[in-house]
């Protein structure tokens, strides 16, 4: 095709026509430059399909990140609101009667509390990938990147809160073992048999005493404040925050 282009202007010199061959000229510039937009337009043609198809690719996966997310967070927050549930339960005793509360009792209530913490599984994997890949950026829903890009440092904060708690707990168990019986809480339990220690006798030990203990209030204060914080705000949060997450994406699969 080139040749025969070439073959076109040079006979139109050779004849002497030059105003023909200006035009001519001119005619295949034109041609040219419209070929080169045709392609253009084509290429991007292209690249928006590859960008929409990645799109949906990446919602699909998106929604089923946050909604294993959402099912954590809300299995995490059931968990935590039982714990604090057990610890006031223990300012329940620390107000009662205690002449009236029995070891088997006490016990049972501080394994309830003093035996777990619980973390919030965070799954990240499609979310990171997109910021590292770029493809974040694709997202042509205003709400649903904004609601992306905020959802790490939404994670962020309850991570941090998570680890008060586990160090307030770390604080209430380490005054438990410097004054009080962890084997009596197991053998009231169950546990002690379990890992084969001699069953205690019921006169050896008690932690009824660490109920009138101010500093094993306080730190079950800190405990109970952090343990609360979690539950009431900052995992409702979260699901919150998911749930719209999820109700953006499904409509923007919608469309598709």
């Amino acid at each position: 095709m080139i040749k025969f282009f070439r073959k076109i202007r040079q006979n139109l010199l050779s004849e002497g026509k030059t105003g023909k061959y200006l035009k001519y000229a001119f005619g295949e510039i034109v041609l040219v430059v419209i070929g080169i937009l045709i392609a253009l337009q084509i290429n991007n043609w292209n690249e928006q399909q590859n960008i929409q198809g990645n799109q949906e690719k990446y919602l699909r996966l998106l929604k089923t990140e946050a909604i294993n997310n959402l099912k954590q967070v809300i299995d995490t927050k059931k968990n935590v609101n039982a714990l604090n549930i057990w610890q006031n339960k223990i300012f329940n005793l620390i107000d009662s009667n205690q002449d009236t509360i029995t070891e088997d009792y006490l016990s049972k209530t501080f394994g309830k509390v003093f035996s777990n913490t619980y973390k919030f599984g965070y799954e990240n994997s499609v979310l990171t990938e997109m910021k590292t890949s770029g493809h974040l950026k694709n997202i042509r829903n205003d709400s649903l990147r904004k609601c992306l890009i905020a959802l790490d440092p939404l994670v962020s904060r309850i991570k941090n809160q998570e680890q008060d708690v586990i160090q307030e707990y770390n604080n209430s168990i380490e005054y438990i073992k410097k004054n009080g019986s962890l084997r009596t809480m197991a053998d009231r339990n169950g546990l002690a048999e379990i890992i084969g220690i001699p069953k205690l006798p019921k006169f050896k030990s008690t932690n009824n005493h660490l109920l009138n203990e101010n500093e094993f209030e306080n730190n079950l204060m800190r405990y109970t404040g952090t343990t609360k914080n979690l539950f009431t705000y900052q995992y409702p949060t979260l699901e919150n925050h998911l749930k719209k997450t999820i109700e953006i994406i499904e409509k923007e699969l919608e469309k598709k």
